[in-house]
């Protein structure tokens, strides 16, 4: 198999929950070699959403990497970590502040062991904040208000973080090329909230509401006759086409929706006539005709989560099926991106607690010279 663009890279990972271990496994399925060290309990989301002794939540985010358990409270297994941190590029962690410090994880102390190591934290709010979870975030950030008081049902911090750090990890990784130093990466779920809403986090002057032009009616689901369908045409330039693909195109005429600026005040009321025409007829109608205007549009699943039946994800290869020695035969989704000669892949399941422990403690062991 093509090696992967990071092949012959060392990642030591110390993360737990969702976003770091997220972020190390597309580091893995990039190529690197991804050592996941866990207590003797194992990472918390082991015991989540069990099924035959495994977890179906804690193998998503988990695959294509090693597994090793080292007690980090005992002075043997801070000692095999700092073995393994000896020979790594990168230590990834998302221990809550001050935790890493007390097992002997801390940026101070890894680096020192060596300095062209890129440590990477990741935290709630900041390296000197409290802890907190994506719920907590989505509250604090204004997320719930703005989806009418309820939580976004994925927890879009824990998904967002994962690539700001591997973002962070690989300019590190390129500026080591050139001065052969390492730094530490640091990341958190408030600055995840930041880059969520980055195009609507403006204040300014003027007294203008931010999108004054923006017609809501024209970029949201409506039911049809059998099911429901999304107007994804935010672009003022193709308000036009819609309306008259969907045969409200008389609507122009009409002084209210005649221009932008008219239609953006009288969203709502547009939004009515559209729901009233989209409900006329069923949605294989409705998406025939925004086809074949080159409109941008959805069916909107009556299932949730089915990426995975998608046809267009099929055909990408986002949808790939990996075999588990516990659960058979999972249909996960692939790394979510392409390249041309160095590809990303998933290959294999999660590693089951401490699977490659004694693998792994050899190698460093035979890197450092010493003897088990």
């Amino acid at each position: 198999m093509t090696a992967g663009a990071l092949d012959g890279l060392r990642v030591i990972d110390l993360t737990h929950h969702l976003g770091g271990p997220l972020a190390t496994m597309a580091l893995a399925q990039l190529g690197a070699d991804v050592v996941k060290v866990e207590p003797p309990e194992g990472d918390q989301w082991r015991h989540v959403d069990d099924v035959d002794g495994e977890s179906r939540v804690f193998h998503a985010v988990n695959r294509d990497k090693r597994g090793i358990v080292l007690d980090l409270h005992t002075p043997q297994g801070r000692a095999a970590l700092h073995a393994l941190v000896a020979n790594a590029d990168v230590v990834v962690h998302s221990f809550a502040p001050g935790v890493a410090e007390r097992i002997g994880a801390g940026a101070q102390e890894l680096t020192a062991l060596d300095p062209r190591l890129i440590y990477c934290a990741l935290s709630a709010f900041g390296p000197d904040g409290r802890r907190g979870t994506d719920v907590a975030l989505q509250s604090e950030s204004g997320l719930v208000t703005a989806n009418g008081g309820r939580p976004v049902p994925v927890p879009v911090h824990d998904m967002i973080a994962p690539w700001i750090m591997v973002a962070g990890i690989l300019a590190a990784l390129l500026e080591r090329e050139r001065s052969g130093r390492g730094q530490v990466v640091e990341t958190s779920l408030l600055e995840s909230s930041a880059a969520l809403a980055a195009h609507r986090l403006i204040r300014e002057g003027s007294g203008e509401p931010l999108f004054n032009r923006f017609v809501g009616a024209l970029y949201r689901p409506y039911a049809t006759a059998d099911g429901a369908v999304s107007l994804a045409c935010y672009a003022p330039r193709v308000h036009e086409r819609a309306l008259t693909a969907i045969g409200l195109g008389d609507l122009l005429d009409d002084a209210r929706f005649a221009d932008l600026p008219s239609r953006a005040r009288h969203s709502d009321e547009l939004a009515t006539l559209i729901g009233a025409r989209l409900a006329e007829r069923p949605s294989a109608h409705w998406l025939a005709e925004l086809r074949a205007a080159g409109l941008p549009h959805g069916e909107v699943s009556p299932t949730p989560f089915s990426l995975l039946d998608h046809p267009d994800a099929a055909a990408i290869g986002l949808v790939v099926e990996v075999e588990d020695p516990t659960l058979g035969p999972e249909t996960v989704t692939a790394p979510p991106l392409r390249l041309s000669r160095t590809p990303a892949r998933t290959s294999r399941p999660a590693p089951r607690l401490g699977e490659h422990t004694d693998e792994v403690l050899r190698e460093a062991l035979a890197q450092t010279g010493g003897e088990r």
